[in-house]
């Protein structure tokens, strides 16, 4: 996908790839070159600097080092950089040579002469477009030398993650990555081994710019595209996160500057760029300090990002330690249609356990369908000795083939008919607030205690909170938002409300919560009020309300 014009320049210029600094004692890499899009202002903006400095062309040999995999596009990328560099006013054979230096047919994940450049002291630019493609449409043996080389490339990665290792890896002390590529990694676990890399390997996010509705690319693709540049520093300093909608020259403009400000200035000088500013199809905001470690970045406008930020340094998770509150996910058993039933004479009376489906909590109140779990666990951990269960022991022969089949039972031969999960028997007969995954709206629903939930519902208990309290600061338009800043959005617009997400909410201790607002919170809840729910969260949080 390759890129226009303006993102490159763009990109350059978030990243400080400045003809007015020493660009020819500099080291830049493109890692992915196709048709010169890239090269053509990095070499532009590289002979600017060199005539600034009244030096030879000769000089910037070490310069500049682009890469493709495709020999078409490696001869394309060497006339185009010729012919600019010609334009630029050397001479041709000079021209010619230095196209043929710089741009070379080579796997840029693999070339052994970076691996050199790296130890030699790194690089100072990686600027680019690397490919999408996921690692399970090629070649089974390359997609393994990969893996092993880049620990960031797990599960369902896509080629880009081992990009940004690559030049994240041959960064220099200061060098910057710039790249536009799909998002998707900033929130999927495929991303989480970069993220965790990224936030604890010795490197700051400078700026995070989305760019799902700017018509970026030559072509109309669908990649939920974003501009990042990662500076190679031991100290993250503050990020300049930004949504662009439609570029202008003024807005581009507006945004490179807002970069430089955030890349220069004293503390106290970026202290007025804190606010979000919203100008031509722009906004953004600086905000003060980065995500950490491997969880999701969140997928907000400068705005909403600024807010969360705001509400993140306040108040606590809502899994916490000192409100013996956790988040955690219902029993998986690998075979629902074998271990799910509502023959309550199926088995032993003691090896049915009610459950709880996502389906009961549609209405908002608990409507339990009479489904059972065939539960092959004791209350102390352990399988159930078969032999003293002649009923239980007869029905899981007659579908042995199956339950032996799933990997987890392939894993565990002498234990072919376990679950995926254990069962907890202390969940049983505790009170949980019970909320289906896949939705478009929170809708946590209380368990009064006596199921056991589901694996397509994650439940949330506590030792302190009054779970219709919490239950109502969830359902809230609050609680809403934060799910929204942190979850992948799903197509038809739902969301995921899963445990890593669900963890990160913040909520306020409930010592902090007055009697009137937990009552109305209580009572939101109960009568499935958002509007109330949401009034009352708003006074709890201290805000006034949620931006878009």
């Amino acid at each position: 996908m390759y890129t226009r014009s303006w993102v490159t320049e763009l990109i350059l210029d978030l990243a400080g790839y400045d003809p007015n600094e020493n660009l020819v004692d500099s080291v830049a890499v493109e890692p992915a070159c196709g048709d010169g899009g890239f090269l053509e202002p990095m070499i532009r903006r590289l002979s600017s600097s060199c005539r600034i400095q009244n030096r030879p062309l000769k000089d910037c040999a070490a310069s500049l080092l682009a890469f493709d995999a495709d020999g078409e596009a490696v001869g394309k990328s060497r006339e185009r950089a010729e012919l600019v560099l010609a334009d630029c006013g050397w001479d041709r054979s000079e021209s010619r040579e230095m196209a043929w230096r710089w741009i070379r047919e080579a796997d840029f994940l693999l070339d052994p002469e970076l691996d050199l450049i790296a130890l030699g002291g790194g690089i100072d630019f990686a600027i680019g477009n690397p490919p999408y493609i996921r690692l399970e449409s090629i070649d089974d043996r390359v997609a393994e030398v990969y893996r092993k080389r880049y620990g960031t490339m797990s599960g369902r990665a896509d080629l880009y993650v081992g990009f940004f290792e690559r030049a994240l890896g041959m960064l220099a002390p200061g060098g910057v990555c710039g790249f536009i590529c799909a998002d998707r990694w900033m929130l999927n676990q495929y991303g989480s081994h970069l993220r965790k890399l990224i936030t604890r390997g010795g490197f700051s996010v400078e700026a995070v710019v989305e760019m799902h509705r700017a018509d970026a690319f030559q072509d109309e693709v669908l990649a939920y595209p974003a501009i990042t540049t990662i500076r190679r520093t031991e100290v993250q300093s503050r990020v300049l996160v930004a949504q662009m909608e439609q570029a202008t020259e003024y807005s581009v403009n507006e945004l490179a500057r807002a970069a430089r400000r955030v890349r220069q200035a004293s503390h106290d000088a970026v202290e007025n760029d804190t606010q979000a500013a919203a100008i031509n199809g722009l906004n953004y905001v600086v905000v003060d300090e980065w995500f950490e470690g491997s969880a999701p970045w969140p997928s907000a406008s400068p705005k909403r990002l600024s807010l969360l930020k705001r509400l993140e340094s306040e108040f606590p998770s809502l899994e916490d330690g000192s409100t013996d509150t956790r988040v955690s996910i219902g029993v998986a058993t690998g075979a629902d249609r074998i271990f799910l039933t509502r023959n309550h004479d199926l088995v032993e009376r003691d090896r049915l356990l009610p459950i709880v489906l996502a389906g009961d909590t549609m209405t908002g109140s608990l409507e339990w369908s009479r489904h059972y779990l065939v539960n092959p666990w004791q209350p102390d951990g352990s399988l159930v000795d078969l032999g003293h269960y002649p009923l239980l022991r007869r029905y899981f022969d007659e579908h042995k083939g199956i339950l032996e089949g799933r990997h987890v039972a392939k894993k565990s031969p002498d234990r072919w008919y376990k679950t995926i999960d254990r069962v907890d028997y202390a969940l049983i007969s505790k009170p949980k607030l019970l909320i289906p995954d896949i939705k478009n709206v929170a809708h946590p629903v209380l368990d009064e205690g006596g199921y056991y939930p589901h694996h397509n519902l994650y439940h949330v208990t506590s030792g302190i909170w009054n779970l219709k309290v919490l239950g109502g600061l969830l359902l809230s338009k609050v609680g809403q938002f934060f799910i929204e800043c942190y979850a992948v959005r799903m197509s038809g617009g739902y969301l995921r409300f899963q445990a890593q997400y669900l963890r990160r909410i913040r909520v306020p201790h409930p010592r902090d919560i007055s009697v009137g607002q937990a009552a109305g919170l209580r009572q939101a809840f109960e009568e499935r009020d958002i509007v109330r729910a949401t009034a009352v969260a708003l006074e709890v949080y201290g805000i006034d309300r949620i931006p878009e």
